[in-house]
């Protein structure tokens, strides 16, 4: 079983509430290539962030200890990359509403709907 949270955004001004259901766990492709991850969930800082630190560290250090950083610096990133895109829409005015587990996305938004159906309107 997969767990995931969900995150609502209050309404403000003319916008609606909405809700986004996030997978919690390990995001192999931010492993992969995590500015791309970043920029594809629009967390535009935190890729910046993420190129500035390998740029940094591909200036700074050693070429010796850069390949190591960088896979431990890639192998963070995706073990953390969703926990942080959750803190990024926390910064953004989202909030967590719920917490819900399922073998699947849909298998949650499911076991949301049969629990919190206001949410699961927000999500769907």
């Amino acid at each position: 079983m997969r767990v995931y949270t969900v995150q609502v955004r209050p309404p403000a001004g003319a916008r609606p509430p909405r809700a986004v259901i996030l997978r919690d766990g390990f995001a192999f492709w931010a492993f992969v290539a995590p500015v791309l991850w970043f920029l594809f969930h629009r967390c535009f800082a935190l890729a910046g962030l993420t190129l500035a630190a390998m740029v940094a560290m591909g200036a700074l250090l050693p070429p010796a200890a850069v390949g190591i950083l960088t896979l431990g610096l890639q192998l963070f990133i995706g073990f953390e990359a969703r926990a942080l895109r959750a803190w990024w829409l926390g910064l953004r005015g989202w909030r967590t509403e719920a917490v819900v587990m399922g073998r699947s996305a849909e298998a949650a938004f499911l076991t949301l709907a049969s629990g919190r159906p206001d949410l699961a309107r927000l999500a769907a």
